[in-house]
């Protein structure tokens, strides 16, 4: 049984920003940021790369390769399906889904998830961005959710959208889950940062903060302050 799964979903097709996964952001892939700063959590039993079965998503198996994970190949589109077929192959309890467009994504708050859904009664918790005004800026932390909840997702998911988007269900009936959202840090309570890659331009931005003292070792409290203290808001 892995307690603690993270899965990476990642792919090479993006109709906004093509490629955008293995751009490069000082010296190594966005791919490669999101991995590296992964493995150095002290509560993930294990790191997954999951991608799809086209062609063009063989790359992701030399650099899961290279960087010593696991990767499971599934649907292109299906993502959810992909999802819980890994976490099932993989005998997972909890599931923690991992955005790898999120260079900046921090192993203490991912610690800080897990550490609270042990204690939770949650079926979900979040702490990605800012949802039912938790307040933490977007592109720090994960999803977590135990396997009951992934198979309903999947068994019950049946639109388009619901596939393409692993808790889209979720959060149109959060009604029927125990769902919670933890609150930000003072320093992290900045709910209009964005630090995600949607676009070209997202990635110049976090360029821009690797130019000003941002580097692959900078905590998530750390890369707060120096956006905050070289105003990246106004960047266009």
């Amino acid at each position: 049984m892995c307690d603690y799964l993270a899965i990476i979903q990642a792919r090479i097709g993006s109709k906004r920003f093509p490629k955008k996964m293995i751009a490069q952001l000082e010296g190594k892939s966005i791919i490669e940021w999101v991995i590296k700063r992964l493995q150095k959590s002290k509560l993930l039993s294990k790191v997954i790369l999951a991608t799809s079965k086209k062609k063009e998503n063989d790359i992701f198996v030399r650099i899961a390769r290279e960087n010593n994970l696991s990767i499971f190949r599934g649907s292109e589109n299906d993502v959810l399906r992909r999802f819980a077929e890994a976490a099932k192959k993989n005998k997972a309890k909890n599931i923690i889904r991992i955005c790898a467009d999120n260079p900046f994504i921090d192993p203490e708050e991912i610690d800080k998830l897990i550490s609270y859904f042990k204690v939770s009664n949650s079926n979900y918790a979040c702490n990605h961005r800012n949802l039912k005004n938790n307040n933490y800026a977007d592109g720090f932390g994960a999803e977590i959710f135990t396997i009951c909840l992934l198979e309903f997702l999947d068994k019950y998911a049946l639109e388009d959208n619901q596939r393409e988007h692993v808790t889209s269900l979720l959060w149109q009936y959060p009604n029927l889950f125990k769902i919670d959202a933890i609150k930000a840090s003072k320093e992290l309570a900045f709910p209009e940062y964005k630090f995600d890659v949607d676009e070209p331009n997202d990635l110049k931005k976090l360029k821009f903060l690797i130019e000003k003292g941002v580097n692959i070792n900078s905590s998530a409290k750390e890369i707060m302050s120096i956006a905050i203290k070289n105003n990246y808001l106004k960047l266009t």
